[in-house]
């Protein structure tokens, strides 16, 4: 796991093997530089680095805790028999938002992912969503995780968007494995998570689980009906099974980011969504 440093935006990560990383601080203007967007894109680029602030992708953009965070403007667009040209322009508007939000060790980009879906009667339907990436975290866990990544050809120079679209298109079971190691579970979450889908689909029933959580600004409820109470960063376990260090670090890594992101929040976000470019320039 990664270790927040205390320049978290454009500074360094630390896994549990000690392997460091650095890099040299971006100035702050170059940081999410939204001025050669037109109006109603730097609305949307605002919004999303929002959204991904107030999910997990804060552990991502304060210092690389998640190398990877995602989920976020996820979308659903029809591609056969006739492609939905409304939606495809969406899609090429947060292509355009996406490329401004880098900063230093921070790049953010469109998704698409390789399995398409049914839609209504013949319609296949394709679906994307949005991507924010710390590079010197990513290095730092293609190093630890070495045997893995270079079976996919990955190695440690490797652009975020090879590195997402390699483990996309991994086999099954190896996709859940890597999909595990970006998004910065500990290590035994992620071998349960991939030996309970192997069990599952051999069995065609969920291994019973357990759910940990992470804090994060944005909840939803945990049931129908239920107030909004739980946070959107959470990884199975087995079904009662105690805290492992993995859990214990991970949680202790992240409580003083999101702490110091509620106060940050409170000071620069306002009531239209917008400030959070000021956020994380100041961070």
């Amino acid at each position: 796991m990664f270790l927040p440093c205390a320049s978290l935006v454009l500074g360094c990560a630390r896994t549990s093997s000690s392997t460091r990383v650095s890099s040299t601080p971006a100035p702050a203007t170059a940081c999410f530089a939204l001025d050669g967007l037109a109006a109603d894109d730097r609305g949307v680029a605002e919004q999303v680095l929002l959204e991904f602030s107030d999910r997990e992708g804060l552990y991502s953009l304060a210092g690389g805790l998640k190398p990877v965070s995602s989920d976020v403007r996820a979308l659903s667009f029809r591609v056969a028999p006739t492609v939905d040209s409304v939606a495809l322009g969406r899609v090429e508007q947060l292509r355009r938002v996406t490329a401004a939000l880098s900063c230093g060790e921070i790049t953010t980009f469109v998704q698409i992912f390789t399995a398409t879906s049914p839609g209504r009667a013949q319609d296949v339907m394709r679906n994307a969503t949005l991507v924010v990436a710390h590079r010197a975290s990513l290095r730092a866990l293609i190093m630890r995780q070495r045997p893995y990544f270079a079976a996919l050809g990955i190695t440690p120079s490797a652009d975020p968007r090879d590195v997402v679209s390699a483990v996309e298109n991994a086999p099954r079971a190896e996709r859940w494995r890597g999909y595990g190691l970006l998004f910065g579970y500990p290590d035994e979450a992620v071998e349960f998570f991939v030996n309970a889908g192997v069990e599952g689909d051999s069995t065609k029933r969920l291994v019973p689980r357990d759910f940990r959580r992470i804090e994060t600004f944005y909840k939803f409820p945990e049931s129908r009906g239920a107030a909004p109470t739980v946070s959107s960063f959470v990884y199975a376990v087995p079904k009662g099974a105690p805290d492992s260090d993995g859990d214990r670090r991970l949680r202790a890594q992240a409580a003083p980011i999101y702490a110091k992101y509620v106060a940050a929040r409170a000071k620069y976000v306002r009531a239209d969504s917008t400030g959070a470019v000021a956020l994380w320039r100041a961070w």
